[in-house]
C-alpha cells in the first residue's frame, strides 16, 4: 500500500512521515511532494492508495489536486490538512470525496485513527473493485455460454429431448424454466459481397449484434443471438416478450433497415413459428434449408410459413439454339444469353436453388452431346482443379452459376477448336519434335505451342496417331541417332546428347530395347 504526502512545507512533511512510519501501520513506500506538480508526477508513475495532503499551496491547492485526481479516474482516499478550520474548505473536501479533514498542528493517535480509516477504506475498494471485476467476468462468460448452447440446440447437436436438454441446461448454468417456455427462432443471413469491403469477422459479428440488440431494446426485449458459421446468425426471441406473432412479424421487419442504414453487407432474415426447446433444431433446420435453397439477393424478412410457388424452372427452347451458337464459336452470344436467363430466374421471386440445379444438368446436356458427336469425353476438359473448384460452388448462387457457366463455356470452344485443328496441330507438333529433339520436349511445352492443355494434347495426339506422345518422342530420337551412327564419326556419348538422350547408360539402355543391338554393334554392323 502507497502513502503521498503533499505539502509546500518541508519540515511539516518531515515530520509527518516520521509519525507515520513510528505507527508501523504496514505502509509498503511513502512518497513526498512539495508541489501539485510533483504530486501529479508520483500519481502517474506510481499507484497512490492513500493522499495526505496541504490544502494551502501556492502552486495548486490540495483540493485542485484532488479534483484533478478524481477527473483522471484515480481513487486515492484522501485526508486534508491545514492550519485553520474554514467551512468552505470542508465542504469541497466532502464534495470530492475526502476521507477526513485535519488541522494542523495533528495530534498523534487522531493521525492513527485517521490512518486506520483510510487503510479500511482502500481495503474495502479494492475488494469491491474486485468482485466488479468477477461479476463483468461471469456477466462476459455467462453470455458466451448461452450463445453456445443455443448454437448447440439449433444445430441439433444437442439431442432434442427434453431430459437431455435438462442437463445441457445445468452445464450451461441456464434456468430450467426454459423448458417450459416458447420462442420465436429466426436465422439472420448476412455477408459483404465485395472482397474490398469486408470487414473482420469478429467485429464484423459484434457490430451485427450490437445494431439488433439496440433496435430490440427500444421494445424491453432481450434477445439471445449466436453465429452459426460465418454469414448466419440465430437470434431467438422469448414469446413471453412479444404479444402474439403479428408483432413478432413488426420487430423483425425493423432489424433489416437498422443492418442495411448502418453496415455494408446482404442481410435476409428468415422467420418461422413459436416453437419449444425440444422443436428449436427441426425448426432451425427448416429456416436453414429454405435459406440455403434461396436465390434471391433482396434484404428483407423472408416468412416461410407462406405457401411457397411451384419450381419455377422449365426445361426452354432456346438451349437448343445453343448447340448451333456453340458449334459456330459464338461464345459471346451464349454467355449473353446464359446470364439474361439466370438474372430473370433471380428476379422472378420465385425461382431457388433446385431451379439452379435443373438449369446447370440441362446445359452440361448440351456441351456433353457435342463432344459425344467428336468422340471426346467431358472429364478431358474438366479434369483439373480449377474446374473442381469452381464446380463445387456452381448452384450455391446466381452470381457463382454464372461463374461456372462461363468456364465451360471457355473450356468448351477451346476443346471444339482443338478438335478441329487437331490435325494440323498434331503435324506441327511432330515437326517441332524432329526439329528440336536435343532439347528438353515436356508437355507443357510442347501444349503451349499449339494452346492446349497438356492432359488434352496427350489425348488427342494418341488418338490422331496410335501411339504416346512419349513413345514417338523416343522412336524420333532413336531414329536419328541411327542416321548418326551411320553416317558420321561423331562419338556415342556425342550422339546421344545430339539425340536428346541426357547420358550414355540411358541411351544404350533405350537403343538395345528397341533396335535389340547397343549402338557400338550397331555401328560396327
Amino acid at each position: 500500500m502507497n502513502l503521498l504526502l503533499v505539502d509546500d512545507e518541508y519540515y511539516s512533511t518531515e515530520a509527518l512521515h516520521t509519525s507515520i512510519d513510528s505507527l508501523q501501520l504496514g505502509i509498503d513506500h511513502i512518497y513526498c511532494a512539495y508541489n501539485m506538480q510533483q504530486a501529479q508526477d508520483f500519481y502517474q508513475s506510481c499507484k497512490i492508495d492513500i493522499m495526505i495532503s496541504d490544502i494551502e499551496m501556492p502552486k495548486g491547492s490540495g483540493l485542485d489536486l484532488l479534483k484533478w485526481a478524481r477527473d483522471k479516474g484515480y481513487h486515492t482516499v484522501t485526508i486534508f490538512l491545514t492550519s485553520f478550520a474554514n467551512f468552505d474548505y470542508a465542504s469541497n473536501a466532502i464534495r470530492l470525496e475526502s476521507t477526513d479533514y485535519l488541522l494542523k498542528p495533528i495530534d498523534k493517535n487522531q493521525l492513527y485513527e485517521c490512518m486506520i480509516m483510510a487503510i479500511n477504506k482502500v481495503k474495502q475498494l479494492e475488494a469491491q473493485e474486485s468482485y466488479l471485476e468477477k461479476s463483468r467476468y461471469w456477466d462476459s462468460s455467462k453470455k458466451k455460454l448461452e450463445e453456445q448452447f443455443w448454437s448447440d440446440l439449433c444445430t441439433q447437436i444437442i439431442p432434442p429431448e427434453s431430459g437431455q436438454i435438462a442437463k445441457e441446461l445445468t452445464q450451461y448454468h441456464l434456468p430450467q424454466t426454459l423448458l417450459s417456455e416458447s420462442f420465436y427462432i429466426a436465422l439472420l443471413h448476412a455477408y459483404i459481397k465485395k472482397p474490398e469491403e469486408r470487414w473482420e469477422i469478429n467485429l464484423y459479428e459484434y457490430a451485427i449484434k450490437n445494431v439488433i440488440s439496440e433496435v430490440l431494446d427500444t421494445d424491453d426485449i432481450s434477445p439471445y443471438l449466436a453465429r452459426i458459421s460465418e454469414k448466419q446468425f440465430v437470434i431467438i426471441l422469448k414469446k413471453a416478450d412479444i404479444s402474439d406473432r403479428s408483432r413478432y412479424i413488426q420487430v423483425c421487419a425493423q432489424i433489416i433497415p437498422a443492418l442495411t442504414t448502418s453496415l455494408p453487407g446482404l442481410f435476409q432474415l428468415y422467420i418461422g413459428s413459436e416453437n419449444s426447446l425440444e422443436n428449436s433444431g427441426h425448426s432451425f433446420k427448416s429456416l436453414y434449408d429454405f435459406a440455403r435453397n434461396n436465390i434471391s439477393e433482396d434484404c428483407k424478412v423472408i416468412d416461410i410459413t407462406k405457401a411457397q410457388a411451384m419450381k419455377y424452372y422449365a426445361n426452354t427452347a432456346f438451349l437448343n439454339e445453343w448447340t448451333n451458337m456453340l458449334m459456330q464459336h459464338k461464345k459471346a452470344e451464349v454467355k449473353e444469353q446464359a446470364l439474361h436467363f439466370l438474372r430473370g430466374l433471380q428476379k422472378s421471386g420465385m425461382a431457388n436453388r433446385s431451379d439452379l440445379i435443373r438449369f446447370n444438368h440441362d446445359f452440361l446436356q448440351v456441351i456433353y452431346s457435342i463432344l459425344e458427336k467428336n468422340g471426346e469425353s467431358a472429364h478431358q476438359l474438366f479434369d483439373n482443379s480449377t474446374s473442381e473448384q469452381i464446380f463445387e460452388q456452381a448452384c450455391n448462387s446466381v452470381e457463382s452459376l454464372e461463374t461456372w457457366l462461363s468456364h465451360v463455356i471457355d473450356v468448351f470452344d477451346s476443346c471444339l477448336s482443338a478438335i478441329i485443328q487437331s490435325d494440323s496441330s498434331i503435324e506441327l507438333i511432330k515437326k517441332y519434335i524432329r526439329e528440336h529433339l536435343d532439347d528438353d520436349l515436356n508437355r507443357k511445352k510442347l501444349a503451349s505451342l499449339v494452346y492446349l492443355s497438356p492432359d488434352y494434347l496427350s489425348h488427342v495426339f494418341s488418338e490422331r496417331t496410335g501411339e504416346s506422345l512419349s513413345t514417338f518422342i523416343l522412336n524420333e530420337r532413336i531414329k536419328k541417332a541411327k542416321e548418326l551412327l551411320l553416317l558420321s564419326q561423331k562419338s556415342i556419348r556425342d550422339i546421344a546428347l545430339l539425340s536428346g538422350f541426357p547420358n550414355i547408360s540411358y541411351f544404350s539402355r533405350q537403343f538395345k530395347s528397341l533396335t535389340g543391338k547397343t549402338p557400338q554393334e550397331f555401328r560396327k554392323k
